[in-house]
């Protein structure tokens, strides 16, 4: 667990430290970018920008009292590097803390770090309104079995995301997580993501949109879907050079394994992009 807390801290430490040669691949100059473009940035996955999502998840009706279940996660944070003249790497990572309600009746209360995970996209370093990524991601390990699944894990993933002048940004990440390790009997995942990206941008940095998390356990006994239903508005400002979006996201869980729990999401995100 602990080389795990290790490669973890690496990450967000590179998130804060680094600036990418990747940020210099294109020869158009960021600092000229509206709020509406910097929005557009914040939502690609394999976006040539440092983006540091900070987010407040709600899930209500959670576990055995229905309560709420709350997460504090970094979400998909990215930071770019040049592999070549051609190509980037694009490394983006997941981290929640969670505060989890008793799942049966006699437990207690868990908080713990949940199962993170980094993605290594390979990407084309001049992408153009089409931008594309693929390549595997490194599962961790949550630090109990009440928050997540306590063995590492890995799988493929890959994302595209098509944006120009229009308001229109359309896109999608989609990934499979296997865990190794570890008897079969022991907890461990086997999980789709089909994470959709639509949104509408109106210009001066405000926007609606869509990016729901429908998810996939292979390996539920019972229900294995959960298919989110809803949206979000955005604004994003500059606070001095800083760019900064604000999001608020609610969803309904229209399909989900029980019935009577985690019907509703709230989403509150504040987006860091560091631009070139």
């Amino acid at each position: 667990m602990a080389k795990s807390c290790g490669a973890v801290l690496l990450t967000i430490a590179t998130l804060w430290s680094i600036q990418s040669p990747a940020q210099t691949a294109s020869p158009a100059s960021d600092a000229t970018l509206s709020d509406t473009e910097f929005s557009k940035d914040s939502e690609n996955p394999v976006t040539r920008q440092i983006t540091l999502p900070l987010r407040y998840e709600a899930d209500f009706r959670n576990g055995e009292d229905e309560a709420t279940k709350h997460q504090f996660q970094i979400n998909q944070a990215v930071v770019p590097f040049s592999f070549s003249e051609d190509w980037a790497l694009i490394t983006r990572t997941k981290l929640p803390v969670i505060v989890q309600p008793p799942r049966k009746r006699g437990e207690q209360w868990a908080t713990g770090l949940g199962n993170g995970y980094t993605t290594f996209f390979l990407s084309p370093a001049y992408g153009r309104s089409f931008y594309w990524g693929a390549g595997p991601l490194l599962y961790y390990p949550a630090t109990n079995s009440s928050v997540g699944v306590t063995e590492w894990g890995s799988g493929p993933s890959v994302a595209f995301l098509k944006k120009d002048e229009g308001p229109w940004v359309l896109g999608a990440v989609i990934n499979n997580i296997w865990s190794f390790g570890g008897p079969p009997t022991s907890n461990r995942t086997n999980s789709m993501l089909l994470n959709p990206v639509v949104s509408y941008h109106f210009g001066d940095g405000w926007a609606v949109g869509s990016s729901p998390s429908i998810t996939t356990n292979w390996i539920a006994s019972g229900g294995k879907w959960t298919v989110p239903v809803g949206g979000s508005f955005s604004k994003t400002v500059e606070l001095g050079a800083q760019p900064i979006k604000f999001a608020l996201e609610s969803y309904y869980n229209a399909i989900r394994p029980a019935s009577g729990n985690d019907t509703w999401v709230l989403q509150f995100t504040v987006t860091f992009v560091f631009p070139r």
